[in-house]
């Protein structure tokens, strides 16, 4: 059965090492298509999608939909850190509206309605929970990602390909998808976790295997991001992070080209830009920087007021509420999801910033464990956390803080579903290795 009921009624606690049997309770096609349809929700890739409504509305409301699956976790399953997700979703569930009601005048409903974007951070008990009663096998939850991953490429391009100029708009509120700007000119914004995890999985396969096939493959998933995605903080993270790894695990020789190579790279770069980066610095970071800047600017202005506003923050206005922040604060162009810690601290403060610091480095723990056993896959887990924090020094924690709850709930399941036997070396598919 999928659950112990016997244990069960001797008020047992399970653990996710006992969703692995060789008893399947569900069959291994409907396990796949399972994970196939669910993961994306899990990973917030429809999360500000609204040019889908049906799954931007899913999306939204999965948090609240999954809230047994989150309960049967807290009552079932031993998961480390429990205690630490349980106060942070208290704290920005309960504690932050009540304050921005005080600091910013929020009506209960709106400040309420501020804290649906940190739900998602409850995904860690959720998933942990599906996959518990799924019970996949490592290679089905490998082959899932790499599909995932691997077909975010494909449908980015196709759609590059296939959609005509007259569908990208200029405004973010009619297409989060299709866009074009003065900058950066037409461009898809894609979903990139299941990307950007397929591109720290190949990274880490050429750094287990030295299987240079891998190496094409990454390339085009950068020149992809660099031709179509046109996020400048994801590519940068990304590069910095696969690097970071290559160089990190190689040995010997290998670690002396790698270091090598990273350093012939940075020169390249420096003489080839070097000269007009002048010129360019405007035009390059255009007015994405002035923006922040300003942002920040503003930010810290209001929270200097009181040291209560740096301790417990001052909470956020919905977008749809009659007096907005930028009202506020009196400037149209003040975004908290562009200024990194610096918004988090706005937002939740201090104490806030810790807690959700502490969650992040709960995750990154977790996935370097599941690692530990040379898995490629298991320490892709692990790069993402790392991109992830290093990306937050521009991008919000909490703009979408499902993904790292996902990745650390993926990477309990697979320490605890690894036997103690060195792991086999994995394939590129949705079979067994």
């Amino acid at each position: 059965m999928i659950v112990d009921l016997a244990a069960r009624r001797r008020g047992r606690i399970l653990s996710p090492v006992h969703a692995v049997s060789p008893h399947r309770a569900v069959p291994r096609s409907l396990v796949v298509l399972a994970l196939l349809a669910i993961l994306p929700l899990f990973g917030q890739s429809f999360h500000y999608l609204v040019d889908i409504p049906p799954l931007y509305a899913l999306s939204k409301s999965w948090p609240v939909l999954t809230i047994p699956l989150a309960a049967y976790a807290l009552a079932q399953i031993e998961l480390p850190y429990k205690s630490l997700c349980i106060a942070l979703l208290a704290y920005l569930v309960a504690i932050t509206p009540a304050v921005s009601m005080v600091q910013l005048g929020n009506g209960l409903t709106d400040a309420l309605a501020t804290t649906v974007k940190v739900w998602p951070f409850a995904y860690y008990f959720s998933l942990a929970a599906l996959l518990t009663l799924l019970r996949p096998t490592l290679p089905q939850v490998r082959g899932t990602l790499i599909a995932l991953g691997a077909g975010t490429f494909i449908v980015m391009l196709a759609l590059w390909l296939v959609v005509p100029p007259g569908a990208y708009a200029t405004d973010p509120l009619k297409s989060k998808l299709l866009m074009y700007d003065f900058e950066r000119g037409y461009r898809i914004f894609m979903p990139m976790f299941f990307g950007v995890l397929f591109l720290f999985y190949l990274t880490r396969r050429f750094c287990a295997y030295r299987e240079w096939w891998t190496i094409p493959l990454l390339l085009i998933g950068l020149l992809l991001m660099v031709w179509i995605y046109k996020q400048r903080t994801v590519l940068g993270g990304v590069v910095l992070v696969a690097g970071f790894a290559m160089i990190t695990s190689a040995r010997g020789w290998w670690r002396i080209l790698a270091v090598g190579a990273a350093l012939v790279g940075a020169v390249a770069l420096g003489i080839a830009y070097g000269s007009m980066l002048a010129d360019r610095v405007g035009q390059m970071l255009g007015a994405s920087l002035s923006i922040r800047q300003n942002s920040i600017a503003l930010a810290l202005d209001f929270l200097e007021v009181t040291p209560m506003r740096w301790l417990l923050g001052v909470g956020a206005i919905t977008r749809f509420s009659t007096v907005t922040l930028a009202d506020i604060l009196g400037s149209q162009q003040f975004y908290l999801a562009d200024i990194g810690w610096i918004g988090v601290i706005f937002e939740y403060g201090v104490i806030g910033a810790v807690l959700i610091a502490a969650f992040y480095v709960a995750a990154l723990r977790t996935a370097r464990k599941s690692g530990t056993g040379g898995d490629p896959m298991a320490q892709a887990l692990g790069d993402y956390v790392l991109y992830a924090l290093a990306t937050s020094t521009v991008y919000s924690v909490v703009f979408t803080p499902g993904e790292v709850a996902s990745v650390m709930a993926l990477a309990l399941y697979w320490r605890t579903a690894t036997r103690p036997q060195s792991p086999s070396r994995p394939a590129l598919s949705m079979s067994r290795p």
